[in-house]
């Protein structure tokens, strides 16, 4: 990725709104004021590195190591990201749709029932999904709140803090994710580990989430949901729907306890029910063009008018990653366990200076 032509300085940005309240920063809107690419829109993350244990920024070099390799269409990268001062800014392209989560909340309580929105998003979703195993990657935390919608109806997968790479015939071990979409071998404590195929589990999930509005067991305390994963039934959709028998048959798929049995992300790509699947004008059109500018959907914390920053110093008050306002009661993100691999630097990646605090 050739960073070279974005600014690395925070003179250089103009922030206009914050969209984003969470674990490691604030997500703001911005815009760029000078070079190639000046009156650009674009997200800019920013992170006071001096609120962090060791141990939580070793889970922001993991997110942006893996960002930093994304070369797909359908998952989210960065343009560059540089230091100043304590802060780590991380510029990036803007999703002015937001989550699918967020979408859900305001347009879909009760679930999508257009099945051609459903098979687009799921199959935009599913080949950023393939290209992320392709490399030797398991993202771990695959959920509505982790699929964000560019504002001309183009899908990408992002949030990187936990995701794992994985060598030849290992397996991860470490209890990673939030508890409603992971899969049964990650939370079994006598399980011997999992590998890519326990995102196939929470993509099934997924596709449940955006069918119902939900996920299943969405109602109960973490704990309780790590139980009903481990010993109930993989969940279906409603017998009484009108689901295309298609569909029914990838979340089945998708939701068997032995992942052995479960199919690959291509796999899954050549399913009939993806020919469903329209462009992503028509997720723009129809879903989009109704919802009120990003901006206006995002509900800010009370301590950040509180606090009165100015955004032009972009003062840090912890920020979700996935533009829907709220890191949620199941998102949960415990420290992973398998760091990437070091990558070389180069001029402006803060990444080689950010290992020094480890």
């Amino acid at each position: 990725m050739d960073s070279s032509d974005w600014p690395t300085s925070p003179r250089e940005y103009r922030l206009d709104c914050p969209v984003g309240f969470g674990a490691f920063g604030t997500v703001y809107t911005a815009r760029v004021l000078i070079g190639q690419h000046t009156g650009t829109k674009v997200a800019i993350k920013t992170i006071n590195l001096e609120q962090f244990p060791d141990s939580n920024l070793q889970q922001i070099m993991r997110e942006i190591q893996v960002m930093r390799l994304n070369a797909h269409a359908n998952v989210v990268s960065y343009h560059v990201c540089f230091l100043s001062g304590n802060q780590l800014w991380l510029v990036m392209p803007v999703y002015a749709g937001g989550s699918v989560a967020d979408i859900l909340r305001m347009r879909y309580p009760r679930g999508i029932k257009d099945e051609a929105l459903i098979a687009t998003i799921l199959k935009e979703t599913l080949q950023g999904l393939f290209y992320i195993h392709q490399n030797l990657q398991i993202h771990r935390d695959l959920k509505a709140a982790n699929i964000l919608i560019a504002e001309d109806g183009s899908v990408c997968i992002g949030d990187f803090g936990v995701t794992a790479r994985l060598r030849e015939g290992k397996v991860a071990k470490t209890l990673v994710g939030s508890p409603c979409w992971m899969a049964p071998e990650v939370v079994d404590p006598e399980a011997r580990g999992y590998n890519y195929k326990a995102d196939i589990w929470s993509f099934g999930i997924t596709a449940m989430e955006l069918a119902n509005g939900m996920p299943p067991h969405y109602e109960h305390a973490p704990m309780k949901v790590i139980m009903l994963v481990l010993k109930s039934q993989p969940p279906d959709l409603d017998r009484g729907g009108s689901w295309d028998p298609g569909f029914r048959e990838i979340i089945r798929s998708c939701l068997r306890k032995n992942p052995d049995e479960r199919p690959s992300a291509d796999q899954l790509l050549k399913k009939r029910f993806f020919q469903k699947a329209k462009s992503s004008d028509y997720l723009r059109t129809q879903m989009l063009l109704s919802l009120p500018p990003l901006e206006n959907r995002i509900k800010v914390p009370e301590e950040f008018y509180n606090a009165k920053p100015s955004l032009n110093t972009a003062q840090d008050f912890s920020g979700s990653w996935d533009f829907e306002g709220s890191s949620g009661e199941h998102g949960a993100k415990p420290q992973g366990d398998d760091p990437l691999d070091t990558l070389p630097e180069d001029e402006y990646d803060p990444l080689a200076r950010l290992g020094e605090s480890e």
